[in-house]
C-alpha cells in the first residue's frame, strides 16, 4: 500500500492556500472523500480544515488509528462530534473564522446545516471552483500513479482477446477481465463527483447494447443488469461482426487512466469500419488542439465540426436526446475532474492537467464505435498516458 508523501501533501493544501487568499477565505473545510484523499492522504470519517497560513488540522472520527498510519500531515487528533470542533480550532489557535469555503458542489445539504449551526455567525462561501482548480494540475507523483492505472488498462485490452467467445455474455467477458485486473491492483470502484453518478468499473459494450443509453453524462450506457443500476455490461450475447467496445478506466492507488478500444469477431461491417476511422480521424484532431493555452470549449467545437463535415455529426457523442455536449474530461482521482472539453466550459488548458478524450459514434440498434486516450498537457503540447494500439482488433 502506498502513501502518499508528506512533501506532495504540503504542495497541494500550499496550492490551495494561494487561491483561498486571493478568494478572501480564512479556511476551508473539507469533507468529500476524494478531496481528503487528495489533500490528506487518506479516506476516513473526517474534518479537514486547511487555514490561510499554517499547517492543515485533520480531525477524523473513524478511525483515528488508520488515520494516523496513512496520513503524512503533522497535526491529527479524535473527534466524536461536529460540535466539538469549533473548539477544537480554537484550541490549536484557528479563531476569528469569518469567511470560511466548504465544497458546496458535493457538500450534502443536511451537513451544510449542521456546520453552519456548530460555526455561528460565520460565513459560508463555496471552495469547490478553487479545489478542483488545484486538482487540476497533476504532479509527478500524480503522473507516475496514472501511468501504472495506464499499465492496467493495456492489460485489460490485451486479456479480451484471450477470453472471448461467440455467445458469451457481456457479464460473462467482463468478469473475466475485471478478474484479471484486480490481481493487478485495480480498486475496481471508480470515482465520480457529480451527484448520483456511480460506475463499477466502467462500460464493456457489445452490438445493440451499446446504443442504449443511460442516466449518467457519458455518450455510452449499457443495459446493466437491472434497472437498480441501469448501465454497463448485461445479459447480451456477443455475435460476430458486431463492435464490441471496452471503456474500463485503469485505477491504482486511487488514481484513474481512462482508455476505450474497439474489437470485433470476424471483423465490422463496411460502414461501422469507416465510422471507426471517423473516430480516430476525430482523436487526432482534439490532439492537434491540445496543448497549453488552447480553450477547453474550442477544442470540443472543433471535434463537433469535423464529426460534422465527416458526415457524422448525428451520431456524434449518442444519438438523438442522448446526444452529450462533450468530447472529453479531466481526470484523477475522480473521472470528471476540471477541465472538461465540452459546450460552455472555457478553461485554458495548462501543463499538468489530464485529459481523457472519447471520440465515440453511436448507430441506435447496431451499437458504438469509438476510441478513448488519457492525455497530459505538456510545455509544448500532449502526451498519450495510455498506449494500447488503437487500430480495430478483429479477432
Amino acid at each position: 500500500m502506498e502513501h502518499i508523501p508528506k512533501g506532495e501533501l504540503g504542495d497541494r493544501y500550499s496550492r490551495l492556500q494561494a487561491k483561498m487568499a486571493s478568494a478572501g477565505l480564512n479556511a476551508v473545510f473539507i469533507l468529500q472523500n476524494a478531496d481528503l484523499f487528495y489533500f490528506a492522504g487518506t479516506v476516513q470519517d473526517a474534518f479537514l480544515c486547511i487555514p490561510c497560513e499554517g499547517l492543515p488540522l485533520f480531525f477524523v472520527r473513524r478511525d483515528y488509528e488508520r488515520a494516523r498510519a496513512e496520513s503524512a500531515l503533522d497535526y491529527i487528533y479524535p473527534f466524536q462530534s461536529l460540535k466539538q470542533i469549533p473548539d477544537l480550532l480554537k484550541g490549536q489557535g484557528v479563531e476569528k473564522l469569518e469567511r470560511v469555503g466548504l465544497e458546496l458542489d458535493v457538500l450534502p445539504v443536511n451537513h451544510y446545516f449542521r456546520i453552519q449551526n456548530a460555526f455561528s455567525g460565520v460565513k459560508f462561501a463555496d471552495a469547490s471552483f478553487l479545489i478542483r482548480r488545484v486538482r487540476a494540475i497533476k504532479s509527478p507523483y500524480e503522473i507516475g500513479l496514472m501511468r501504472r492505472a495506464a499499465h492496467i488498462c493495456d492489460l485489460m485490452a490485451r486479456i479480451l482477446p484471450r477470453v472471448v467467445k461467440v455467445g458469451m455474455t457481456e457479464l460473462e467477458l467482463a468478469a473475466e477481465i475485471e478478474a484479471e485486473a484486480r490481481r493487478h491492483g485495480h480498486q475496481g470502484f471508480v470515482r465520480f463527483r457529480r451527484f448520483n453518478h456511480e460506475s463499477f468499473y466502467g462500460h464493456l459494450l457489445a452490438g445493440e447494447s451499446g446504443a442504449i443509453p443511460a442516466y449518467i453524462d457519458s455518450a455510452t450506457g449499457g443495459s446493466g443488469l437491472s434497472p437498480a443500476f441501469g448501465q454497463g455490461p448485461g445479459s447480451h450475447r456477443i455475435q460476430a461482426h458486431e463492435p464490441i467496445l471496452l471503456d474500463y478506466p485503469g485505477v491504482y492507488q486511487g488514481y484513474l487512466a481512462d482508455q476505450s478500444r474497439l474489437f470485433a469477431i470476424g471483423g465490422l461491417p463496411e460502414d461501422l469500419g469507416r465510422a471507426y476511422g471517423a473516430a480516430l480521424k476525430i482523436l487526432e484532431e482534439v490532439i492537434r488542439h491540445l496543448k497549453p493555452g488552447a480553450s477547453s470549449e474550442a477544442v470540443y467545437k472543433a471535434a463537433v465540426a469535423l464529426a460534422e463535415e465527416l458526415g457524422y455529426s448525428a451520431y456524434f457523442m449518442n444519438y438523438g436526446t442522448a446526444q452529450v455536449p462533450h468530447i472529453g474530461h479531466g481526470i484523477g482521482s475522480e473521472i470528471d475532474e476540471f477541465p472538461f472539453l465540452a459546450r460552455g466550459f472555457n478553461m485554458a488548458l495548462e501543463p499538468g492537467m489530464t485529459i481523457a478524450v472519447e471520440p465515440k459514434l453511436v448507430f441506435p440498434g447496431r451499437g458504438v464505435v469509438g476510441i478513448e486516450d488519457t492525455f497530459l498537457i505538456t510545455d509544448g503540447g500532449c502526451e498519450s498516458l495510455t498506449f494500447s494500439g488503437r487500430d480495430l482488433v478483429i479477432l
